[in-house]
């Protein structure tokens, strides 16, 4: 990466991170464009060289855990529903590490219409992005509607470990939920590849 993009992409991490910190501080209502800009030490105007708008860094700090990238990083040779539940676990122990930020985002985002709207555009995206993933690691034998299933299945699968660790306040175990679905989720997945 060249000297542009690496400034380019520390921007995005600074206006992310005073986003999350405002919002987790103030609000996501009473947080505004100028606070993040400000507090990351830009313009507005450079804020929306980012992200068209509010809702859009929300969603970047929600997907931050770049499951594709996860996938992608993986050891080509492991078997898929492997590299699926490791990215699941990857996403999960970086909640689990950090609790406050990662229940603040999911509260935000479950009280706020506008965001959920939003998250469901870019889940969309990320699905895509997971599918073209496990249809390189499948190879051309496979059926792309098999790598679609299951990558839908695992995305829902970690929405709903999510959603519902957020309901009980964090006070459950994210990592045992996560434990439980994927138990459930895995035969499936292995049922639909013929593995």
């Amino acid at each position: 990466m060249g000297l542009r993009e690496t400034k380019k992409e520390r921007t995005r991490e600074a206006l992310a991170a005073a986003a999350m910190a405002l919002f987790t501080e103030r609000g996501y209502e009473a947080t505004t464009v100028e606070d993040i800009a400000a507090a990351a030490e830009v313009s507005p105007r450079t804020f929306f060289r980012y992200y068209p708008a509010k809702e859009d860094v929300v969603s970047e700090i929600f997907h931050s855990g770049g499951f594709d990238g996860i996938v992608d990083a993986r050891p080509p040779d492991e078997p898929v529903v492997a590299t699926l539940r490791s990215a699941t676990f990857t996403v999960l122990q970086s909640c689990a590490d950090s609790p406050a930020p990662a229940l603040a985002v999911l509260r935000m985002v479950t009280s706020r219409p506008e965001l959920s709207t939003r998250l469901s555009d870019a889940q969309r995206a990320r699905t895509a992005a997971l599918t073209a993933s496990v249809i390189a690691r499948l190879g051309p034998d496979h059926d792309p509607l098999a790598a679609r299933l299951i990558t839908s299945w695992t995305l829902a699968t970690l929405d709903a470990v999510l959603l519902h660790w957020e309901t009980s306040d964090g006070r459950l175990d994210l990592l045992e939920i996560g434990k439980r679905a994927f138990d459930q989720l895995e035969p499936a997945l292995h049922c639909v590849l013929g593995t």
